[in-house]
């Protein structure tokens, strides 16, 4: 008779608020269960990844990270909406329990909008574990976004409850209107940056020539730019005035052209002369400093007007300005040794002076006869 009682309380319209408390609870336990097997599956591989060096990122991590952090409150979000429908309750309590949702639903929502951007930035650097830096670099223009969406998630949750969003947009549209001609500058500066981060004319570490200056890209700030110039300090510099100018980019060079001259003397035998580009080639094609270099001409190219000029054309292969500088001293150095040994004389700005020679004023003696 008792279980029979039960068995009717359970399915009547009485028991309606138990079978939704039954059904909320139940609901809630199990996804707290789904969520501490996530969380423990995401940190074994965090621990993994964080250890082993070599080891690449899983796929499945991000996906691990999106059913913890996003589906599983949306799941709940879920429960709680379907067991308030269920129940029949007074409407002054239902609108408050419906705001309390509209705003849960709201933090939600915006906060797995947040997580997909920072899911997908982490995995987009996941692949590429040098570029930590610019990870740096971004979670600043990260952050600003994450603000914007809170902003906006708040004037749909305002709509939502029944205030009136409109007077509040034109406000945002004016002051943000005042807010960008006010910052002309600091815009200009953050859209540089998005046109550097996109376009990337150059990345950190890369060698750079803008204007007179010349360095190492350190840091690419949303704002600002720093370079480490060749005489050891660093130049900080607008993003705007960076993308503004031309750039040499050395480091997205795969190899250097470099174009030498060299002058004899005019004293030089016809032998030598002839000898000279083939010396130049064998020289440069035993090159130790570094593998590959390659000789692409050596000619005798004209009649200076105190030598003979010879232009030789090689390449580096590597953008390294050091690696040029040894190859270049390599060269030049068994150049030097060679010529000392054959004899042949290097030519430096000279002028020879020849004078006329001098000749004898001669005076012819006329007769008195030819005068008449």
């Amino acid at each position: 008779m008792v279980q029979l009682q039960v068995f009717e309380f359970l399915f009547d319209e009485r028991g309606v608020y138990f079978r939704t408390l039954l059904f909320v609870i139940l609901g809630a336990v199990l996804l707290f269960v789904i969520n501490g097997v996530l969380k423990k599956k995401i940190k074994n591989l965090e621990a993994r990844q964080s250890q082993e060096e070599t080891w690449s990122p899983s796929r499945s991590l991000p996906i691990y990270r999106f059913f913890q952090r996003i589906a599983v409150p949306m799941v709940f979000l879920g429960i709680l909406t379907i067991g308030v429908n269920i129940v029949d309750i007074d409407e002054r309590f239902q609108a408050v329990v419906q705001g309390v949702f509209a705003l849960i639903m709201t933090i939600i929502i915006v906060r797995s909008i947040n997580k997909g951007i920072e899911l997908s930035f982490h995995r987009h650097y996941e692949k590429e574990r040098a570029n930590h830096e610019q990870e740096k670099n971004l979670k600043p223009l990260i952050s600003l976004a994450k603000f914007i969406l809170w902003i906006v998630g708040l004037l749909f949750l305002l709509a939502n409850l029944g205030f009136d969003v409109t007077t509040a947009v034109a406000g945002l549209g004016v002051g943000g209107i005042a807010v960008a001609i006010a910052a002309q500058g600091i815009l200009g500066d953050l859209f540089s940056y998005f046109v550097i981060f996109l376009d990337k004319p150059f990345e950190l570490g890369d060698f750079i020539i803008f204007s007179d200056k010349m360095g190492v890209v350190e840091k690419i700030g949303i704002k600002s730019s720093r370079i480490r110039v060749l005489s050891g300090e660093v130049l900080v510099i607008s993003n705007s005035d960076l993308t503004s100018s031309r750039i040499h980019n050395y480091k997205q060079m795969t190899r250097r052209r470099v174009v030498f001259h060299l002058t004899v003397t005019y004293q030089t035998s016809q032998k030598h002369v002839e000898q000279i580009p083939g010396i130049i080639r064998s020289v440069i094609e035993s090159v130790e400093a570094v593998e590959g270099v390659t000789c692409d001409r050596s000619h005798f190219q004209s009649f200076g007007s105190y030598a003979l000029v010879f232009e030789t054309v090689y390449f580096v292969p590597s953008p390294d300005f050091t690696v040029y500088m040894n190859v270049q001293q390599e060269i030049y150095q068994k150049i030097f040794k060679i010529f000392n040994e054959k004899g042949i004389e290097f030519a430096y700005p000279t002028q020879k002076i020849y004078p006329a020679q001098e000749q004898p004023l001669q005076v012819t003696e006329v007769s008195p006869e030819k005068q008449d």
